[in-house]
């Protein structure tokens, strides 16, 4: 064979070699990107934001103890009496709040049949504390725990209860002073941005010093005082649900 025929075959296996190799290169640029499709999340995760200011619109919870009312397990309802903010950090926030009730009441104390008692009581607290969230999400459980201050305070008349003589009629003031501690369990809703619902249930201890002032309605308006110290457990199947506004997006 001559070298001319090698050099002929050689550069035909080459050309065909050649021909086969560009057919199977594609161009990226070429591909016609109608049909690709990218599926979106299917997961929604609330943003996060740095700031929230609420309202306390409604509880359901028990009071102190006012003398020795034997309705003292009673729960008791409250409306837009409370406001609160927080510092967001990440799943936990820091949160500052104080809630005001005041209320006309009526009272058994002692017994039943022993006294009557009416007037005005006046609540306070403020308390600090935070929120651990477990997970981020459009509704979010989770753990708080808060530690304040609660006055509690009560002024009205005592009177017999009934047609038994159960002792003088009287006018009287408490005041309890103490430390609260509170903590709670909660879901938090949040169906579009920065407006969240939320809904807590706990149980508040409170370590309080009480003060009793009682002047007896005589000729001699003879006074005598009281002096205590207690804890109370007062349960609070909701201690607040809350109308939250979040703002100052964190990224």
């Amino acid at each position: 064979m001559t070298a001319f025929r090698i050099n002929t075959i050689l550069l035909v296996v080459l050309v065909v070699a050649s021909v086969s190799t560009q057919a199977q290169i594609i161009r990226i640029d070429t591909v016609d990107n109608s049909n690709v499709k990218i599926k979106s999340s299917q997961y929604k995760t609330s943003r996060l934001y740095m700031y929230t200011i609420g309202l306390k619109a409604f509880s359901y919870e028990e009071f102190p103890k006012i003398l020795n009312q034997t309705n003292a397990n009673n729960l008791v309802t409250t409306v837009v009496n409370g406001v609160f903010v927080k510092l967001n950090d990440n799943q936990i926030s820091y949160r500052i709040a104080t809630n005001f009730y005041k209320q006309n009441i009526t009272f058994k104390n002692e017994c039943e049949d022993c006294e009557e008692a009416k007037g005005q009581v006046k609540d306070f607290s403020a308390r600090v504390g935070f929120e651990k969230n477990f997970v981020y999400g459009m509704l979010q459980p989770y753990f708080a725990f808060d530690i304040g201050y609660r006055r509690n305070a009560f002024k009205g008349d005592v009177a017999n209860a009934g047609t038994l003589n159960y002792s003088n009629p009287y006018e009287v003031n408490t005041l309890k002073n103490g430390l609260s501690l509170s903590p709670n369990f909660g879901l938090k809703f949040t169906p579009v941005s920065h407006f969240t619902f939320s809904i807590e249930s706990g149980i508040g201890l409170l370590y309080s010093y009480e003060k009793q002032e009682r002047v007896s309605k005589d000729i001699n308006r003879t006074r005598s005082f009281s002096q205590y110290n207690k804890w109370e457990f007062l349960l609070r199947p909701v201690s607040m649900a809350t109308i939250q506004y979040n703002f100052g997006l964190a990224y």
